[in-house]
């Protein structure tokens, strides 16, 4: 079996741009591979991301379909370092939209969120708590809210499997919230192509491991990211991707098993009483 393709951030961000920048004027691919002189293959390439378009050809590209002013500076700031394993991703706009390119890659996505339920599982109403605390600009507000949307049908469609590693401490926030999120994560944890796992922190060593995600092709690692507030940081370097694999491996190790895991999703409010 031929090993699946690690694409860079940087390539998956240009390429995703171009490709919508072409749909949305109406171009075909054939089409504007002529206007611009290159072989619709090669073009193909470049939108999938499996070739680093050059910089001169994402310029002309970009200046041949009009983009706005602010869109080709945002891309043209990304050409340089569409070879680089490793990106810090500071743009609101792509903050959603690598995600969700690196999901629709995946065949399996591990997520390990220590002290906060994962976006893919929060209801309206937690997600809102959690944007709030995190005193979140209003117009960003709403584009999480609708990034978490638009992911959550994609969890529905049992395209993937998804692992959810969930730390324990991210439950004791539940005790002041109505049944509906414990409720909302025992329906999840029903679905066939969903895994979610409650791992205890008594450990110590599990309190130093951050929270990321994980994308996985054929139980190969293809990227990493880690979220923070400002910023997504994605990560395609092989020997950073391996680390990460032998984490989750060991969290997954160290987690409830269903058993346990439907226990404590019973009864959230006595792991606090455990520790």
């Amino acid at each position: 079996m031929p090993k699946s393709i690690i694409r860079p951030p940087a390539t998956i961000a240009i390429s995703s741009s171009l490709r919508d920048a072409r749909v949305r004027r109406g171009l075909g691919l054939r089409r504007l591979a002529h206007k611009i002189g290159v072989y619709p293959a090669t073009l193909s390439a470049w939108e999938l991301g499996t070739k680093v378009a050059p910089e001169t050809a994402v310029a002309w590209i970009l200046g041949s379909l009009q983009v706005e002013s602010t869109e080709y500076e945002r891309v043209m700031a990304l050409a340089p370092h569409a070879g680089d394993a490793n990106l810090v991703d500071h743009s609101d706009p792509q903050l959603g939209h690598l995600l969700w390119t690196y999901e629709q890659l995946a065949s399996r996505v591990v997520e390990w969120a220590p002290l906060c339920i994962p976006d893919l599982l929060q209801t309206r109403a937690y997600a809102e708590r959690v944007l709030d605390k995190a005193v979140v600009p209003d117009d960003r507000r709403d584009m999480e809210l609708l990034n978490r949307r638009v992911r959550q049908q994609a969890l529905s469609d049992g395209n993937r499997r998804y692992v959810f590693l969930i730390g324990d401490q991210a439950l004791h926030s539940l005790e002041d919230l109505d049944t509906q999120q414990i409720e909302h994560l025992r329906a999840a944890a029903q679905s066939p192509h969903v895994t979610i796992r409650i791992v205890p922190s008594a450990e110590a060593a599990l309190r130093s491991v951050g929270a990321f995600t994980l994308f996985e092709d054929r139980s190969e690692p293809i990227a990493v990211v880690l979220r923070h507030h400002h910023c997504n940081a994605y990560l395609t370097d092989r020997k950073l991707l391996s680390r990460y694999h032998d984490t989750a491996k060991s969290l997954l190790r160290r987690a409830f098993d269903e058993s346990g895991t439907a226990d404590a999703l019973r009864t959230p409010a006595l792991l606090r009483g455990s520790q």
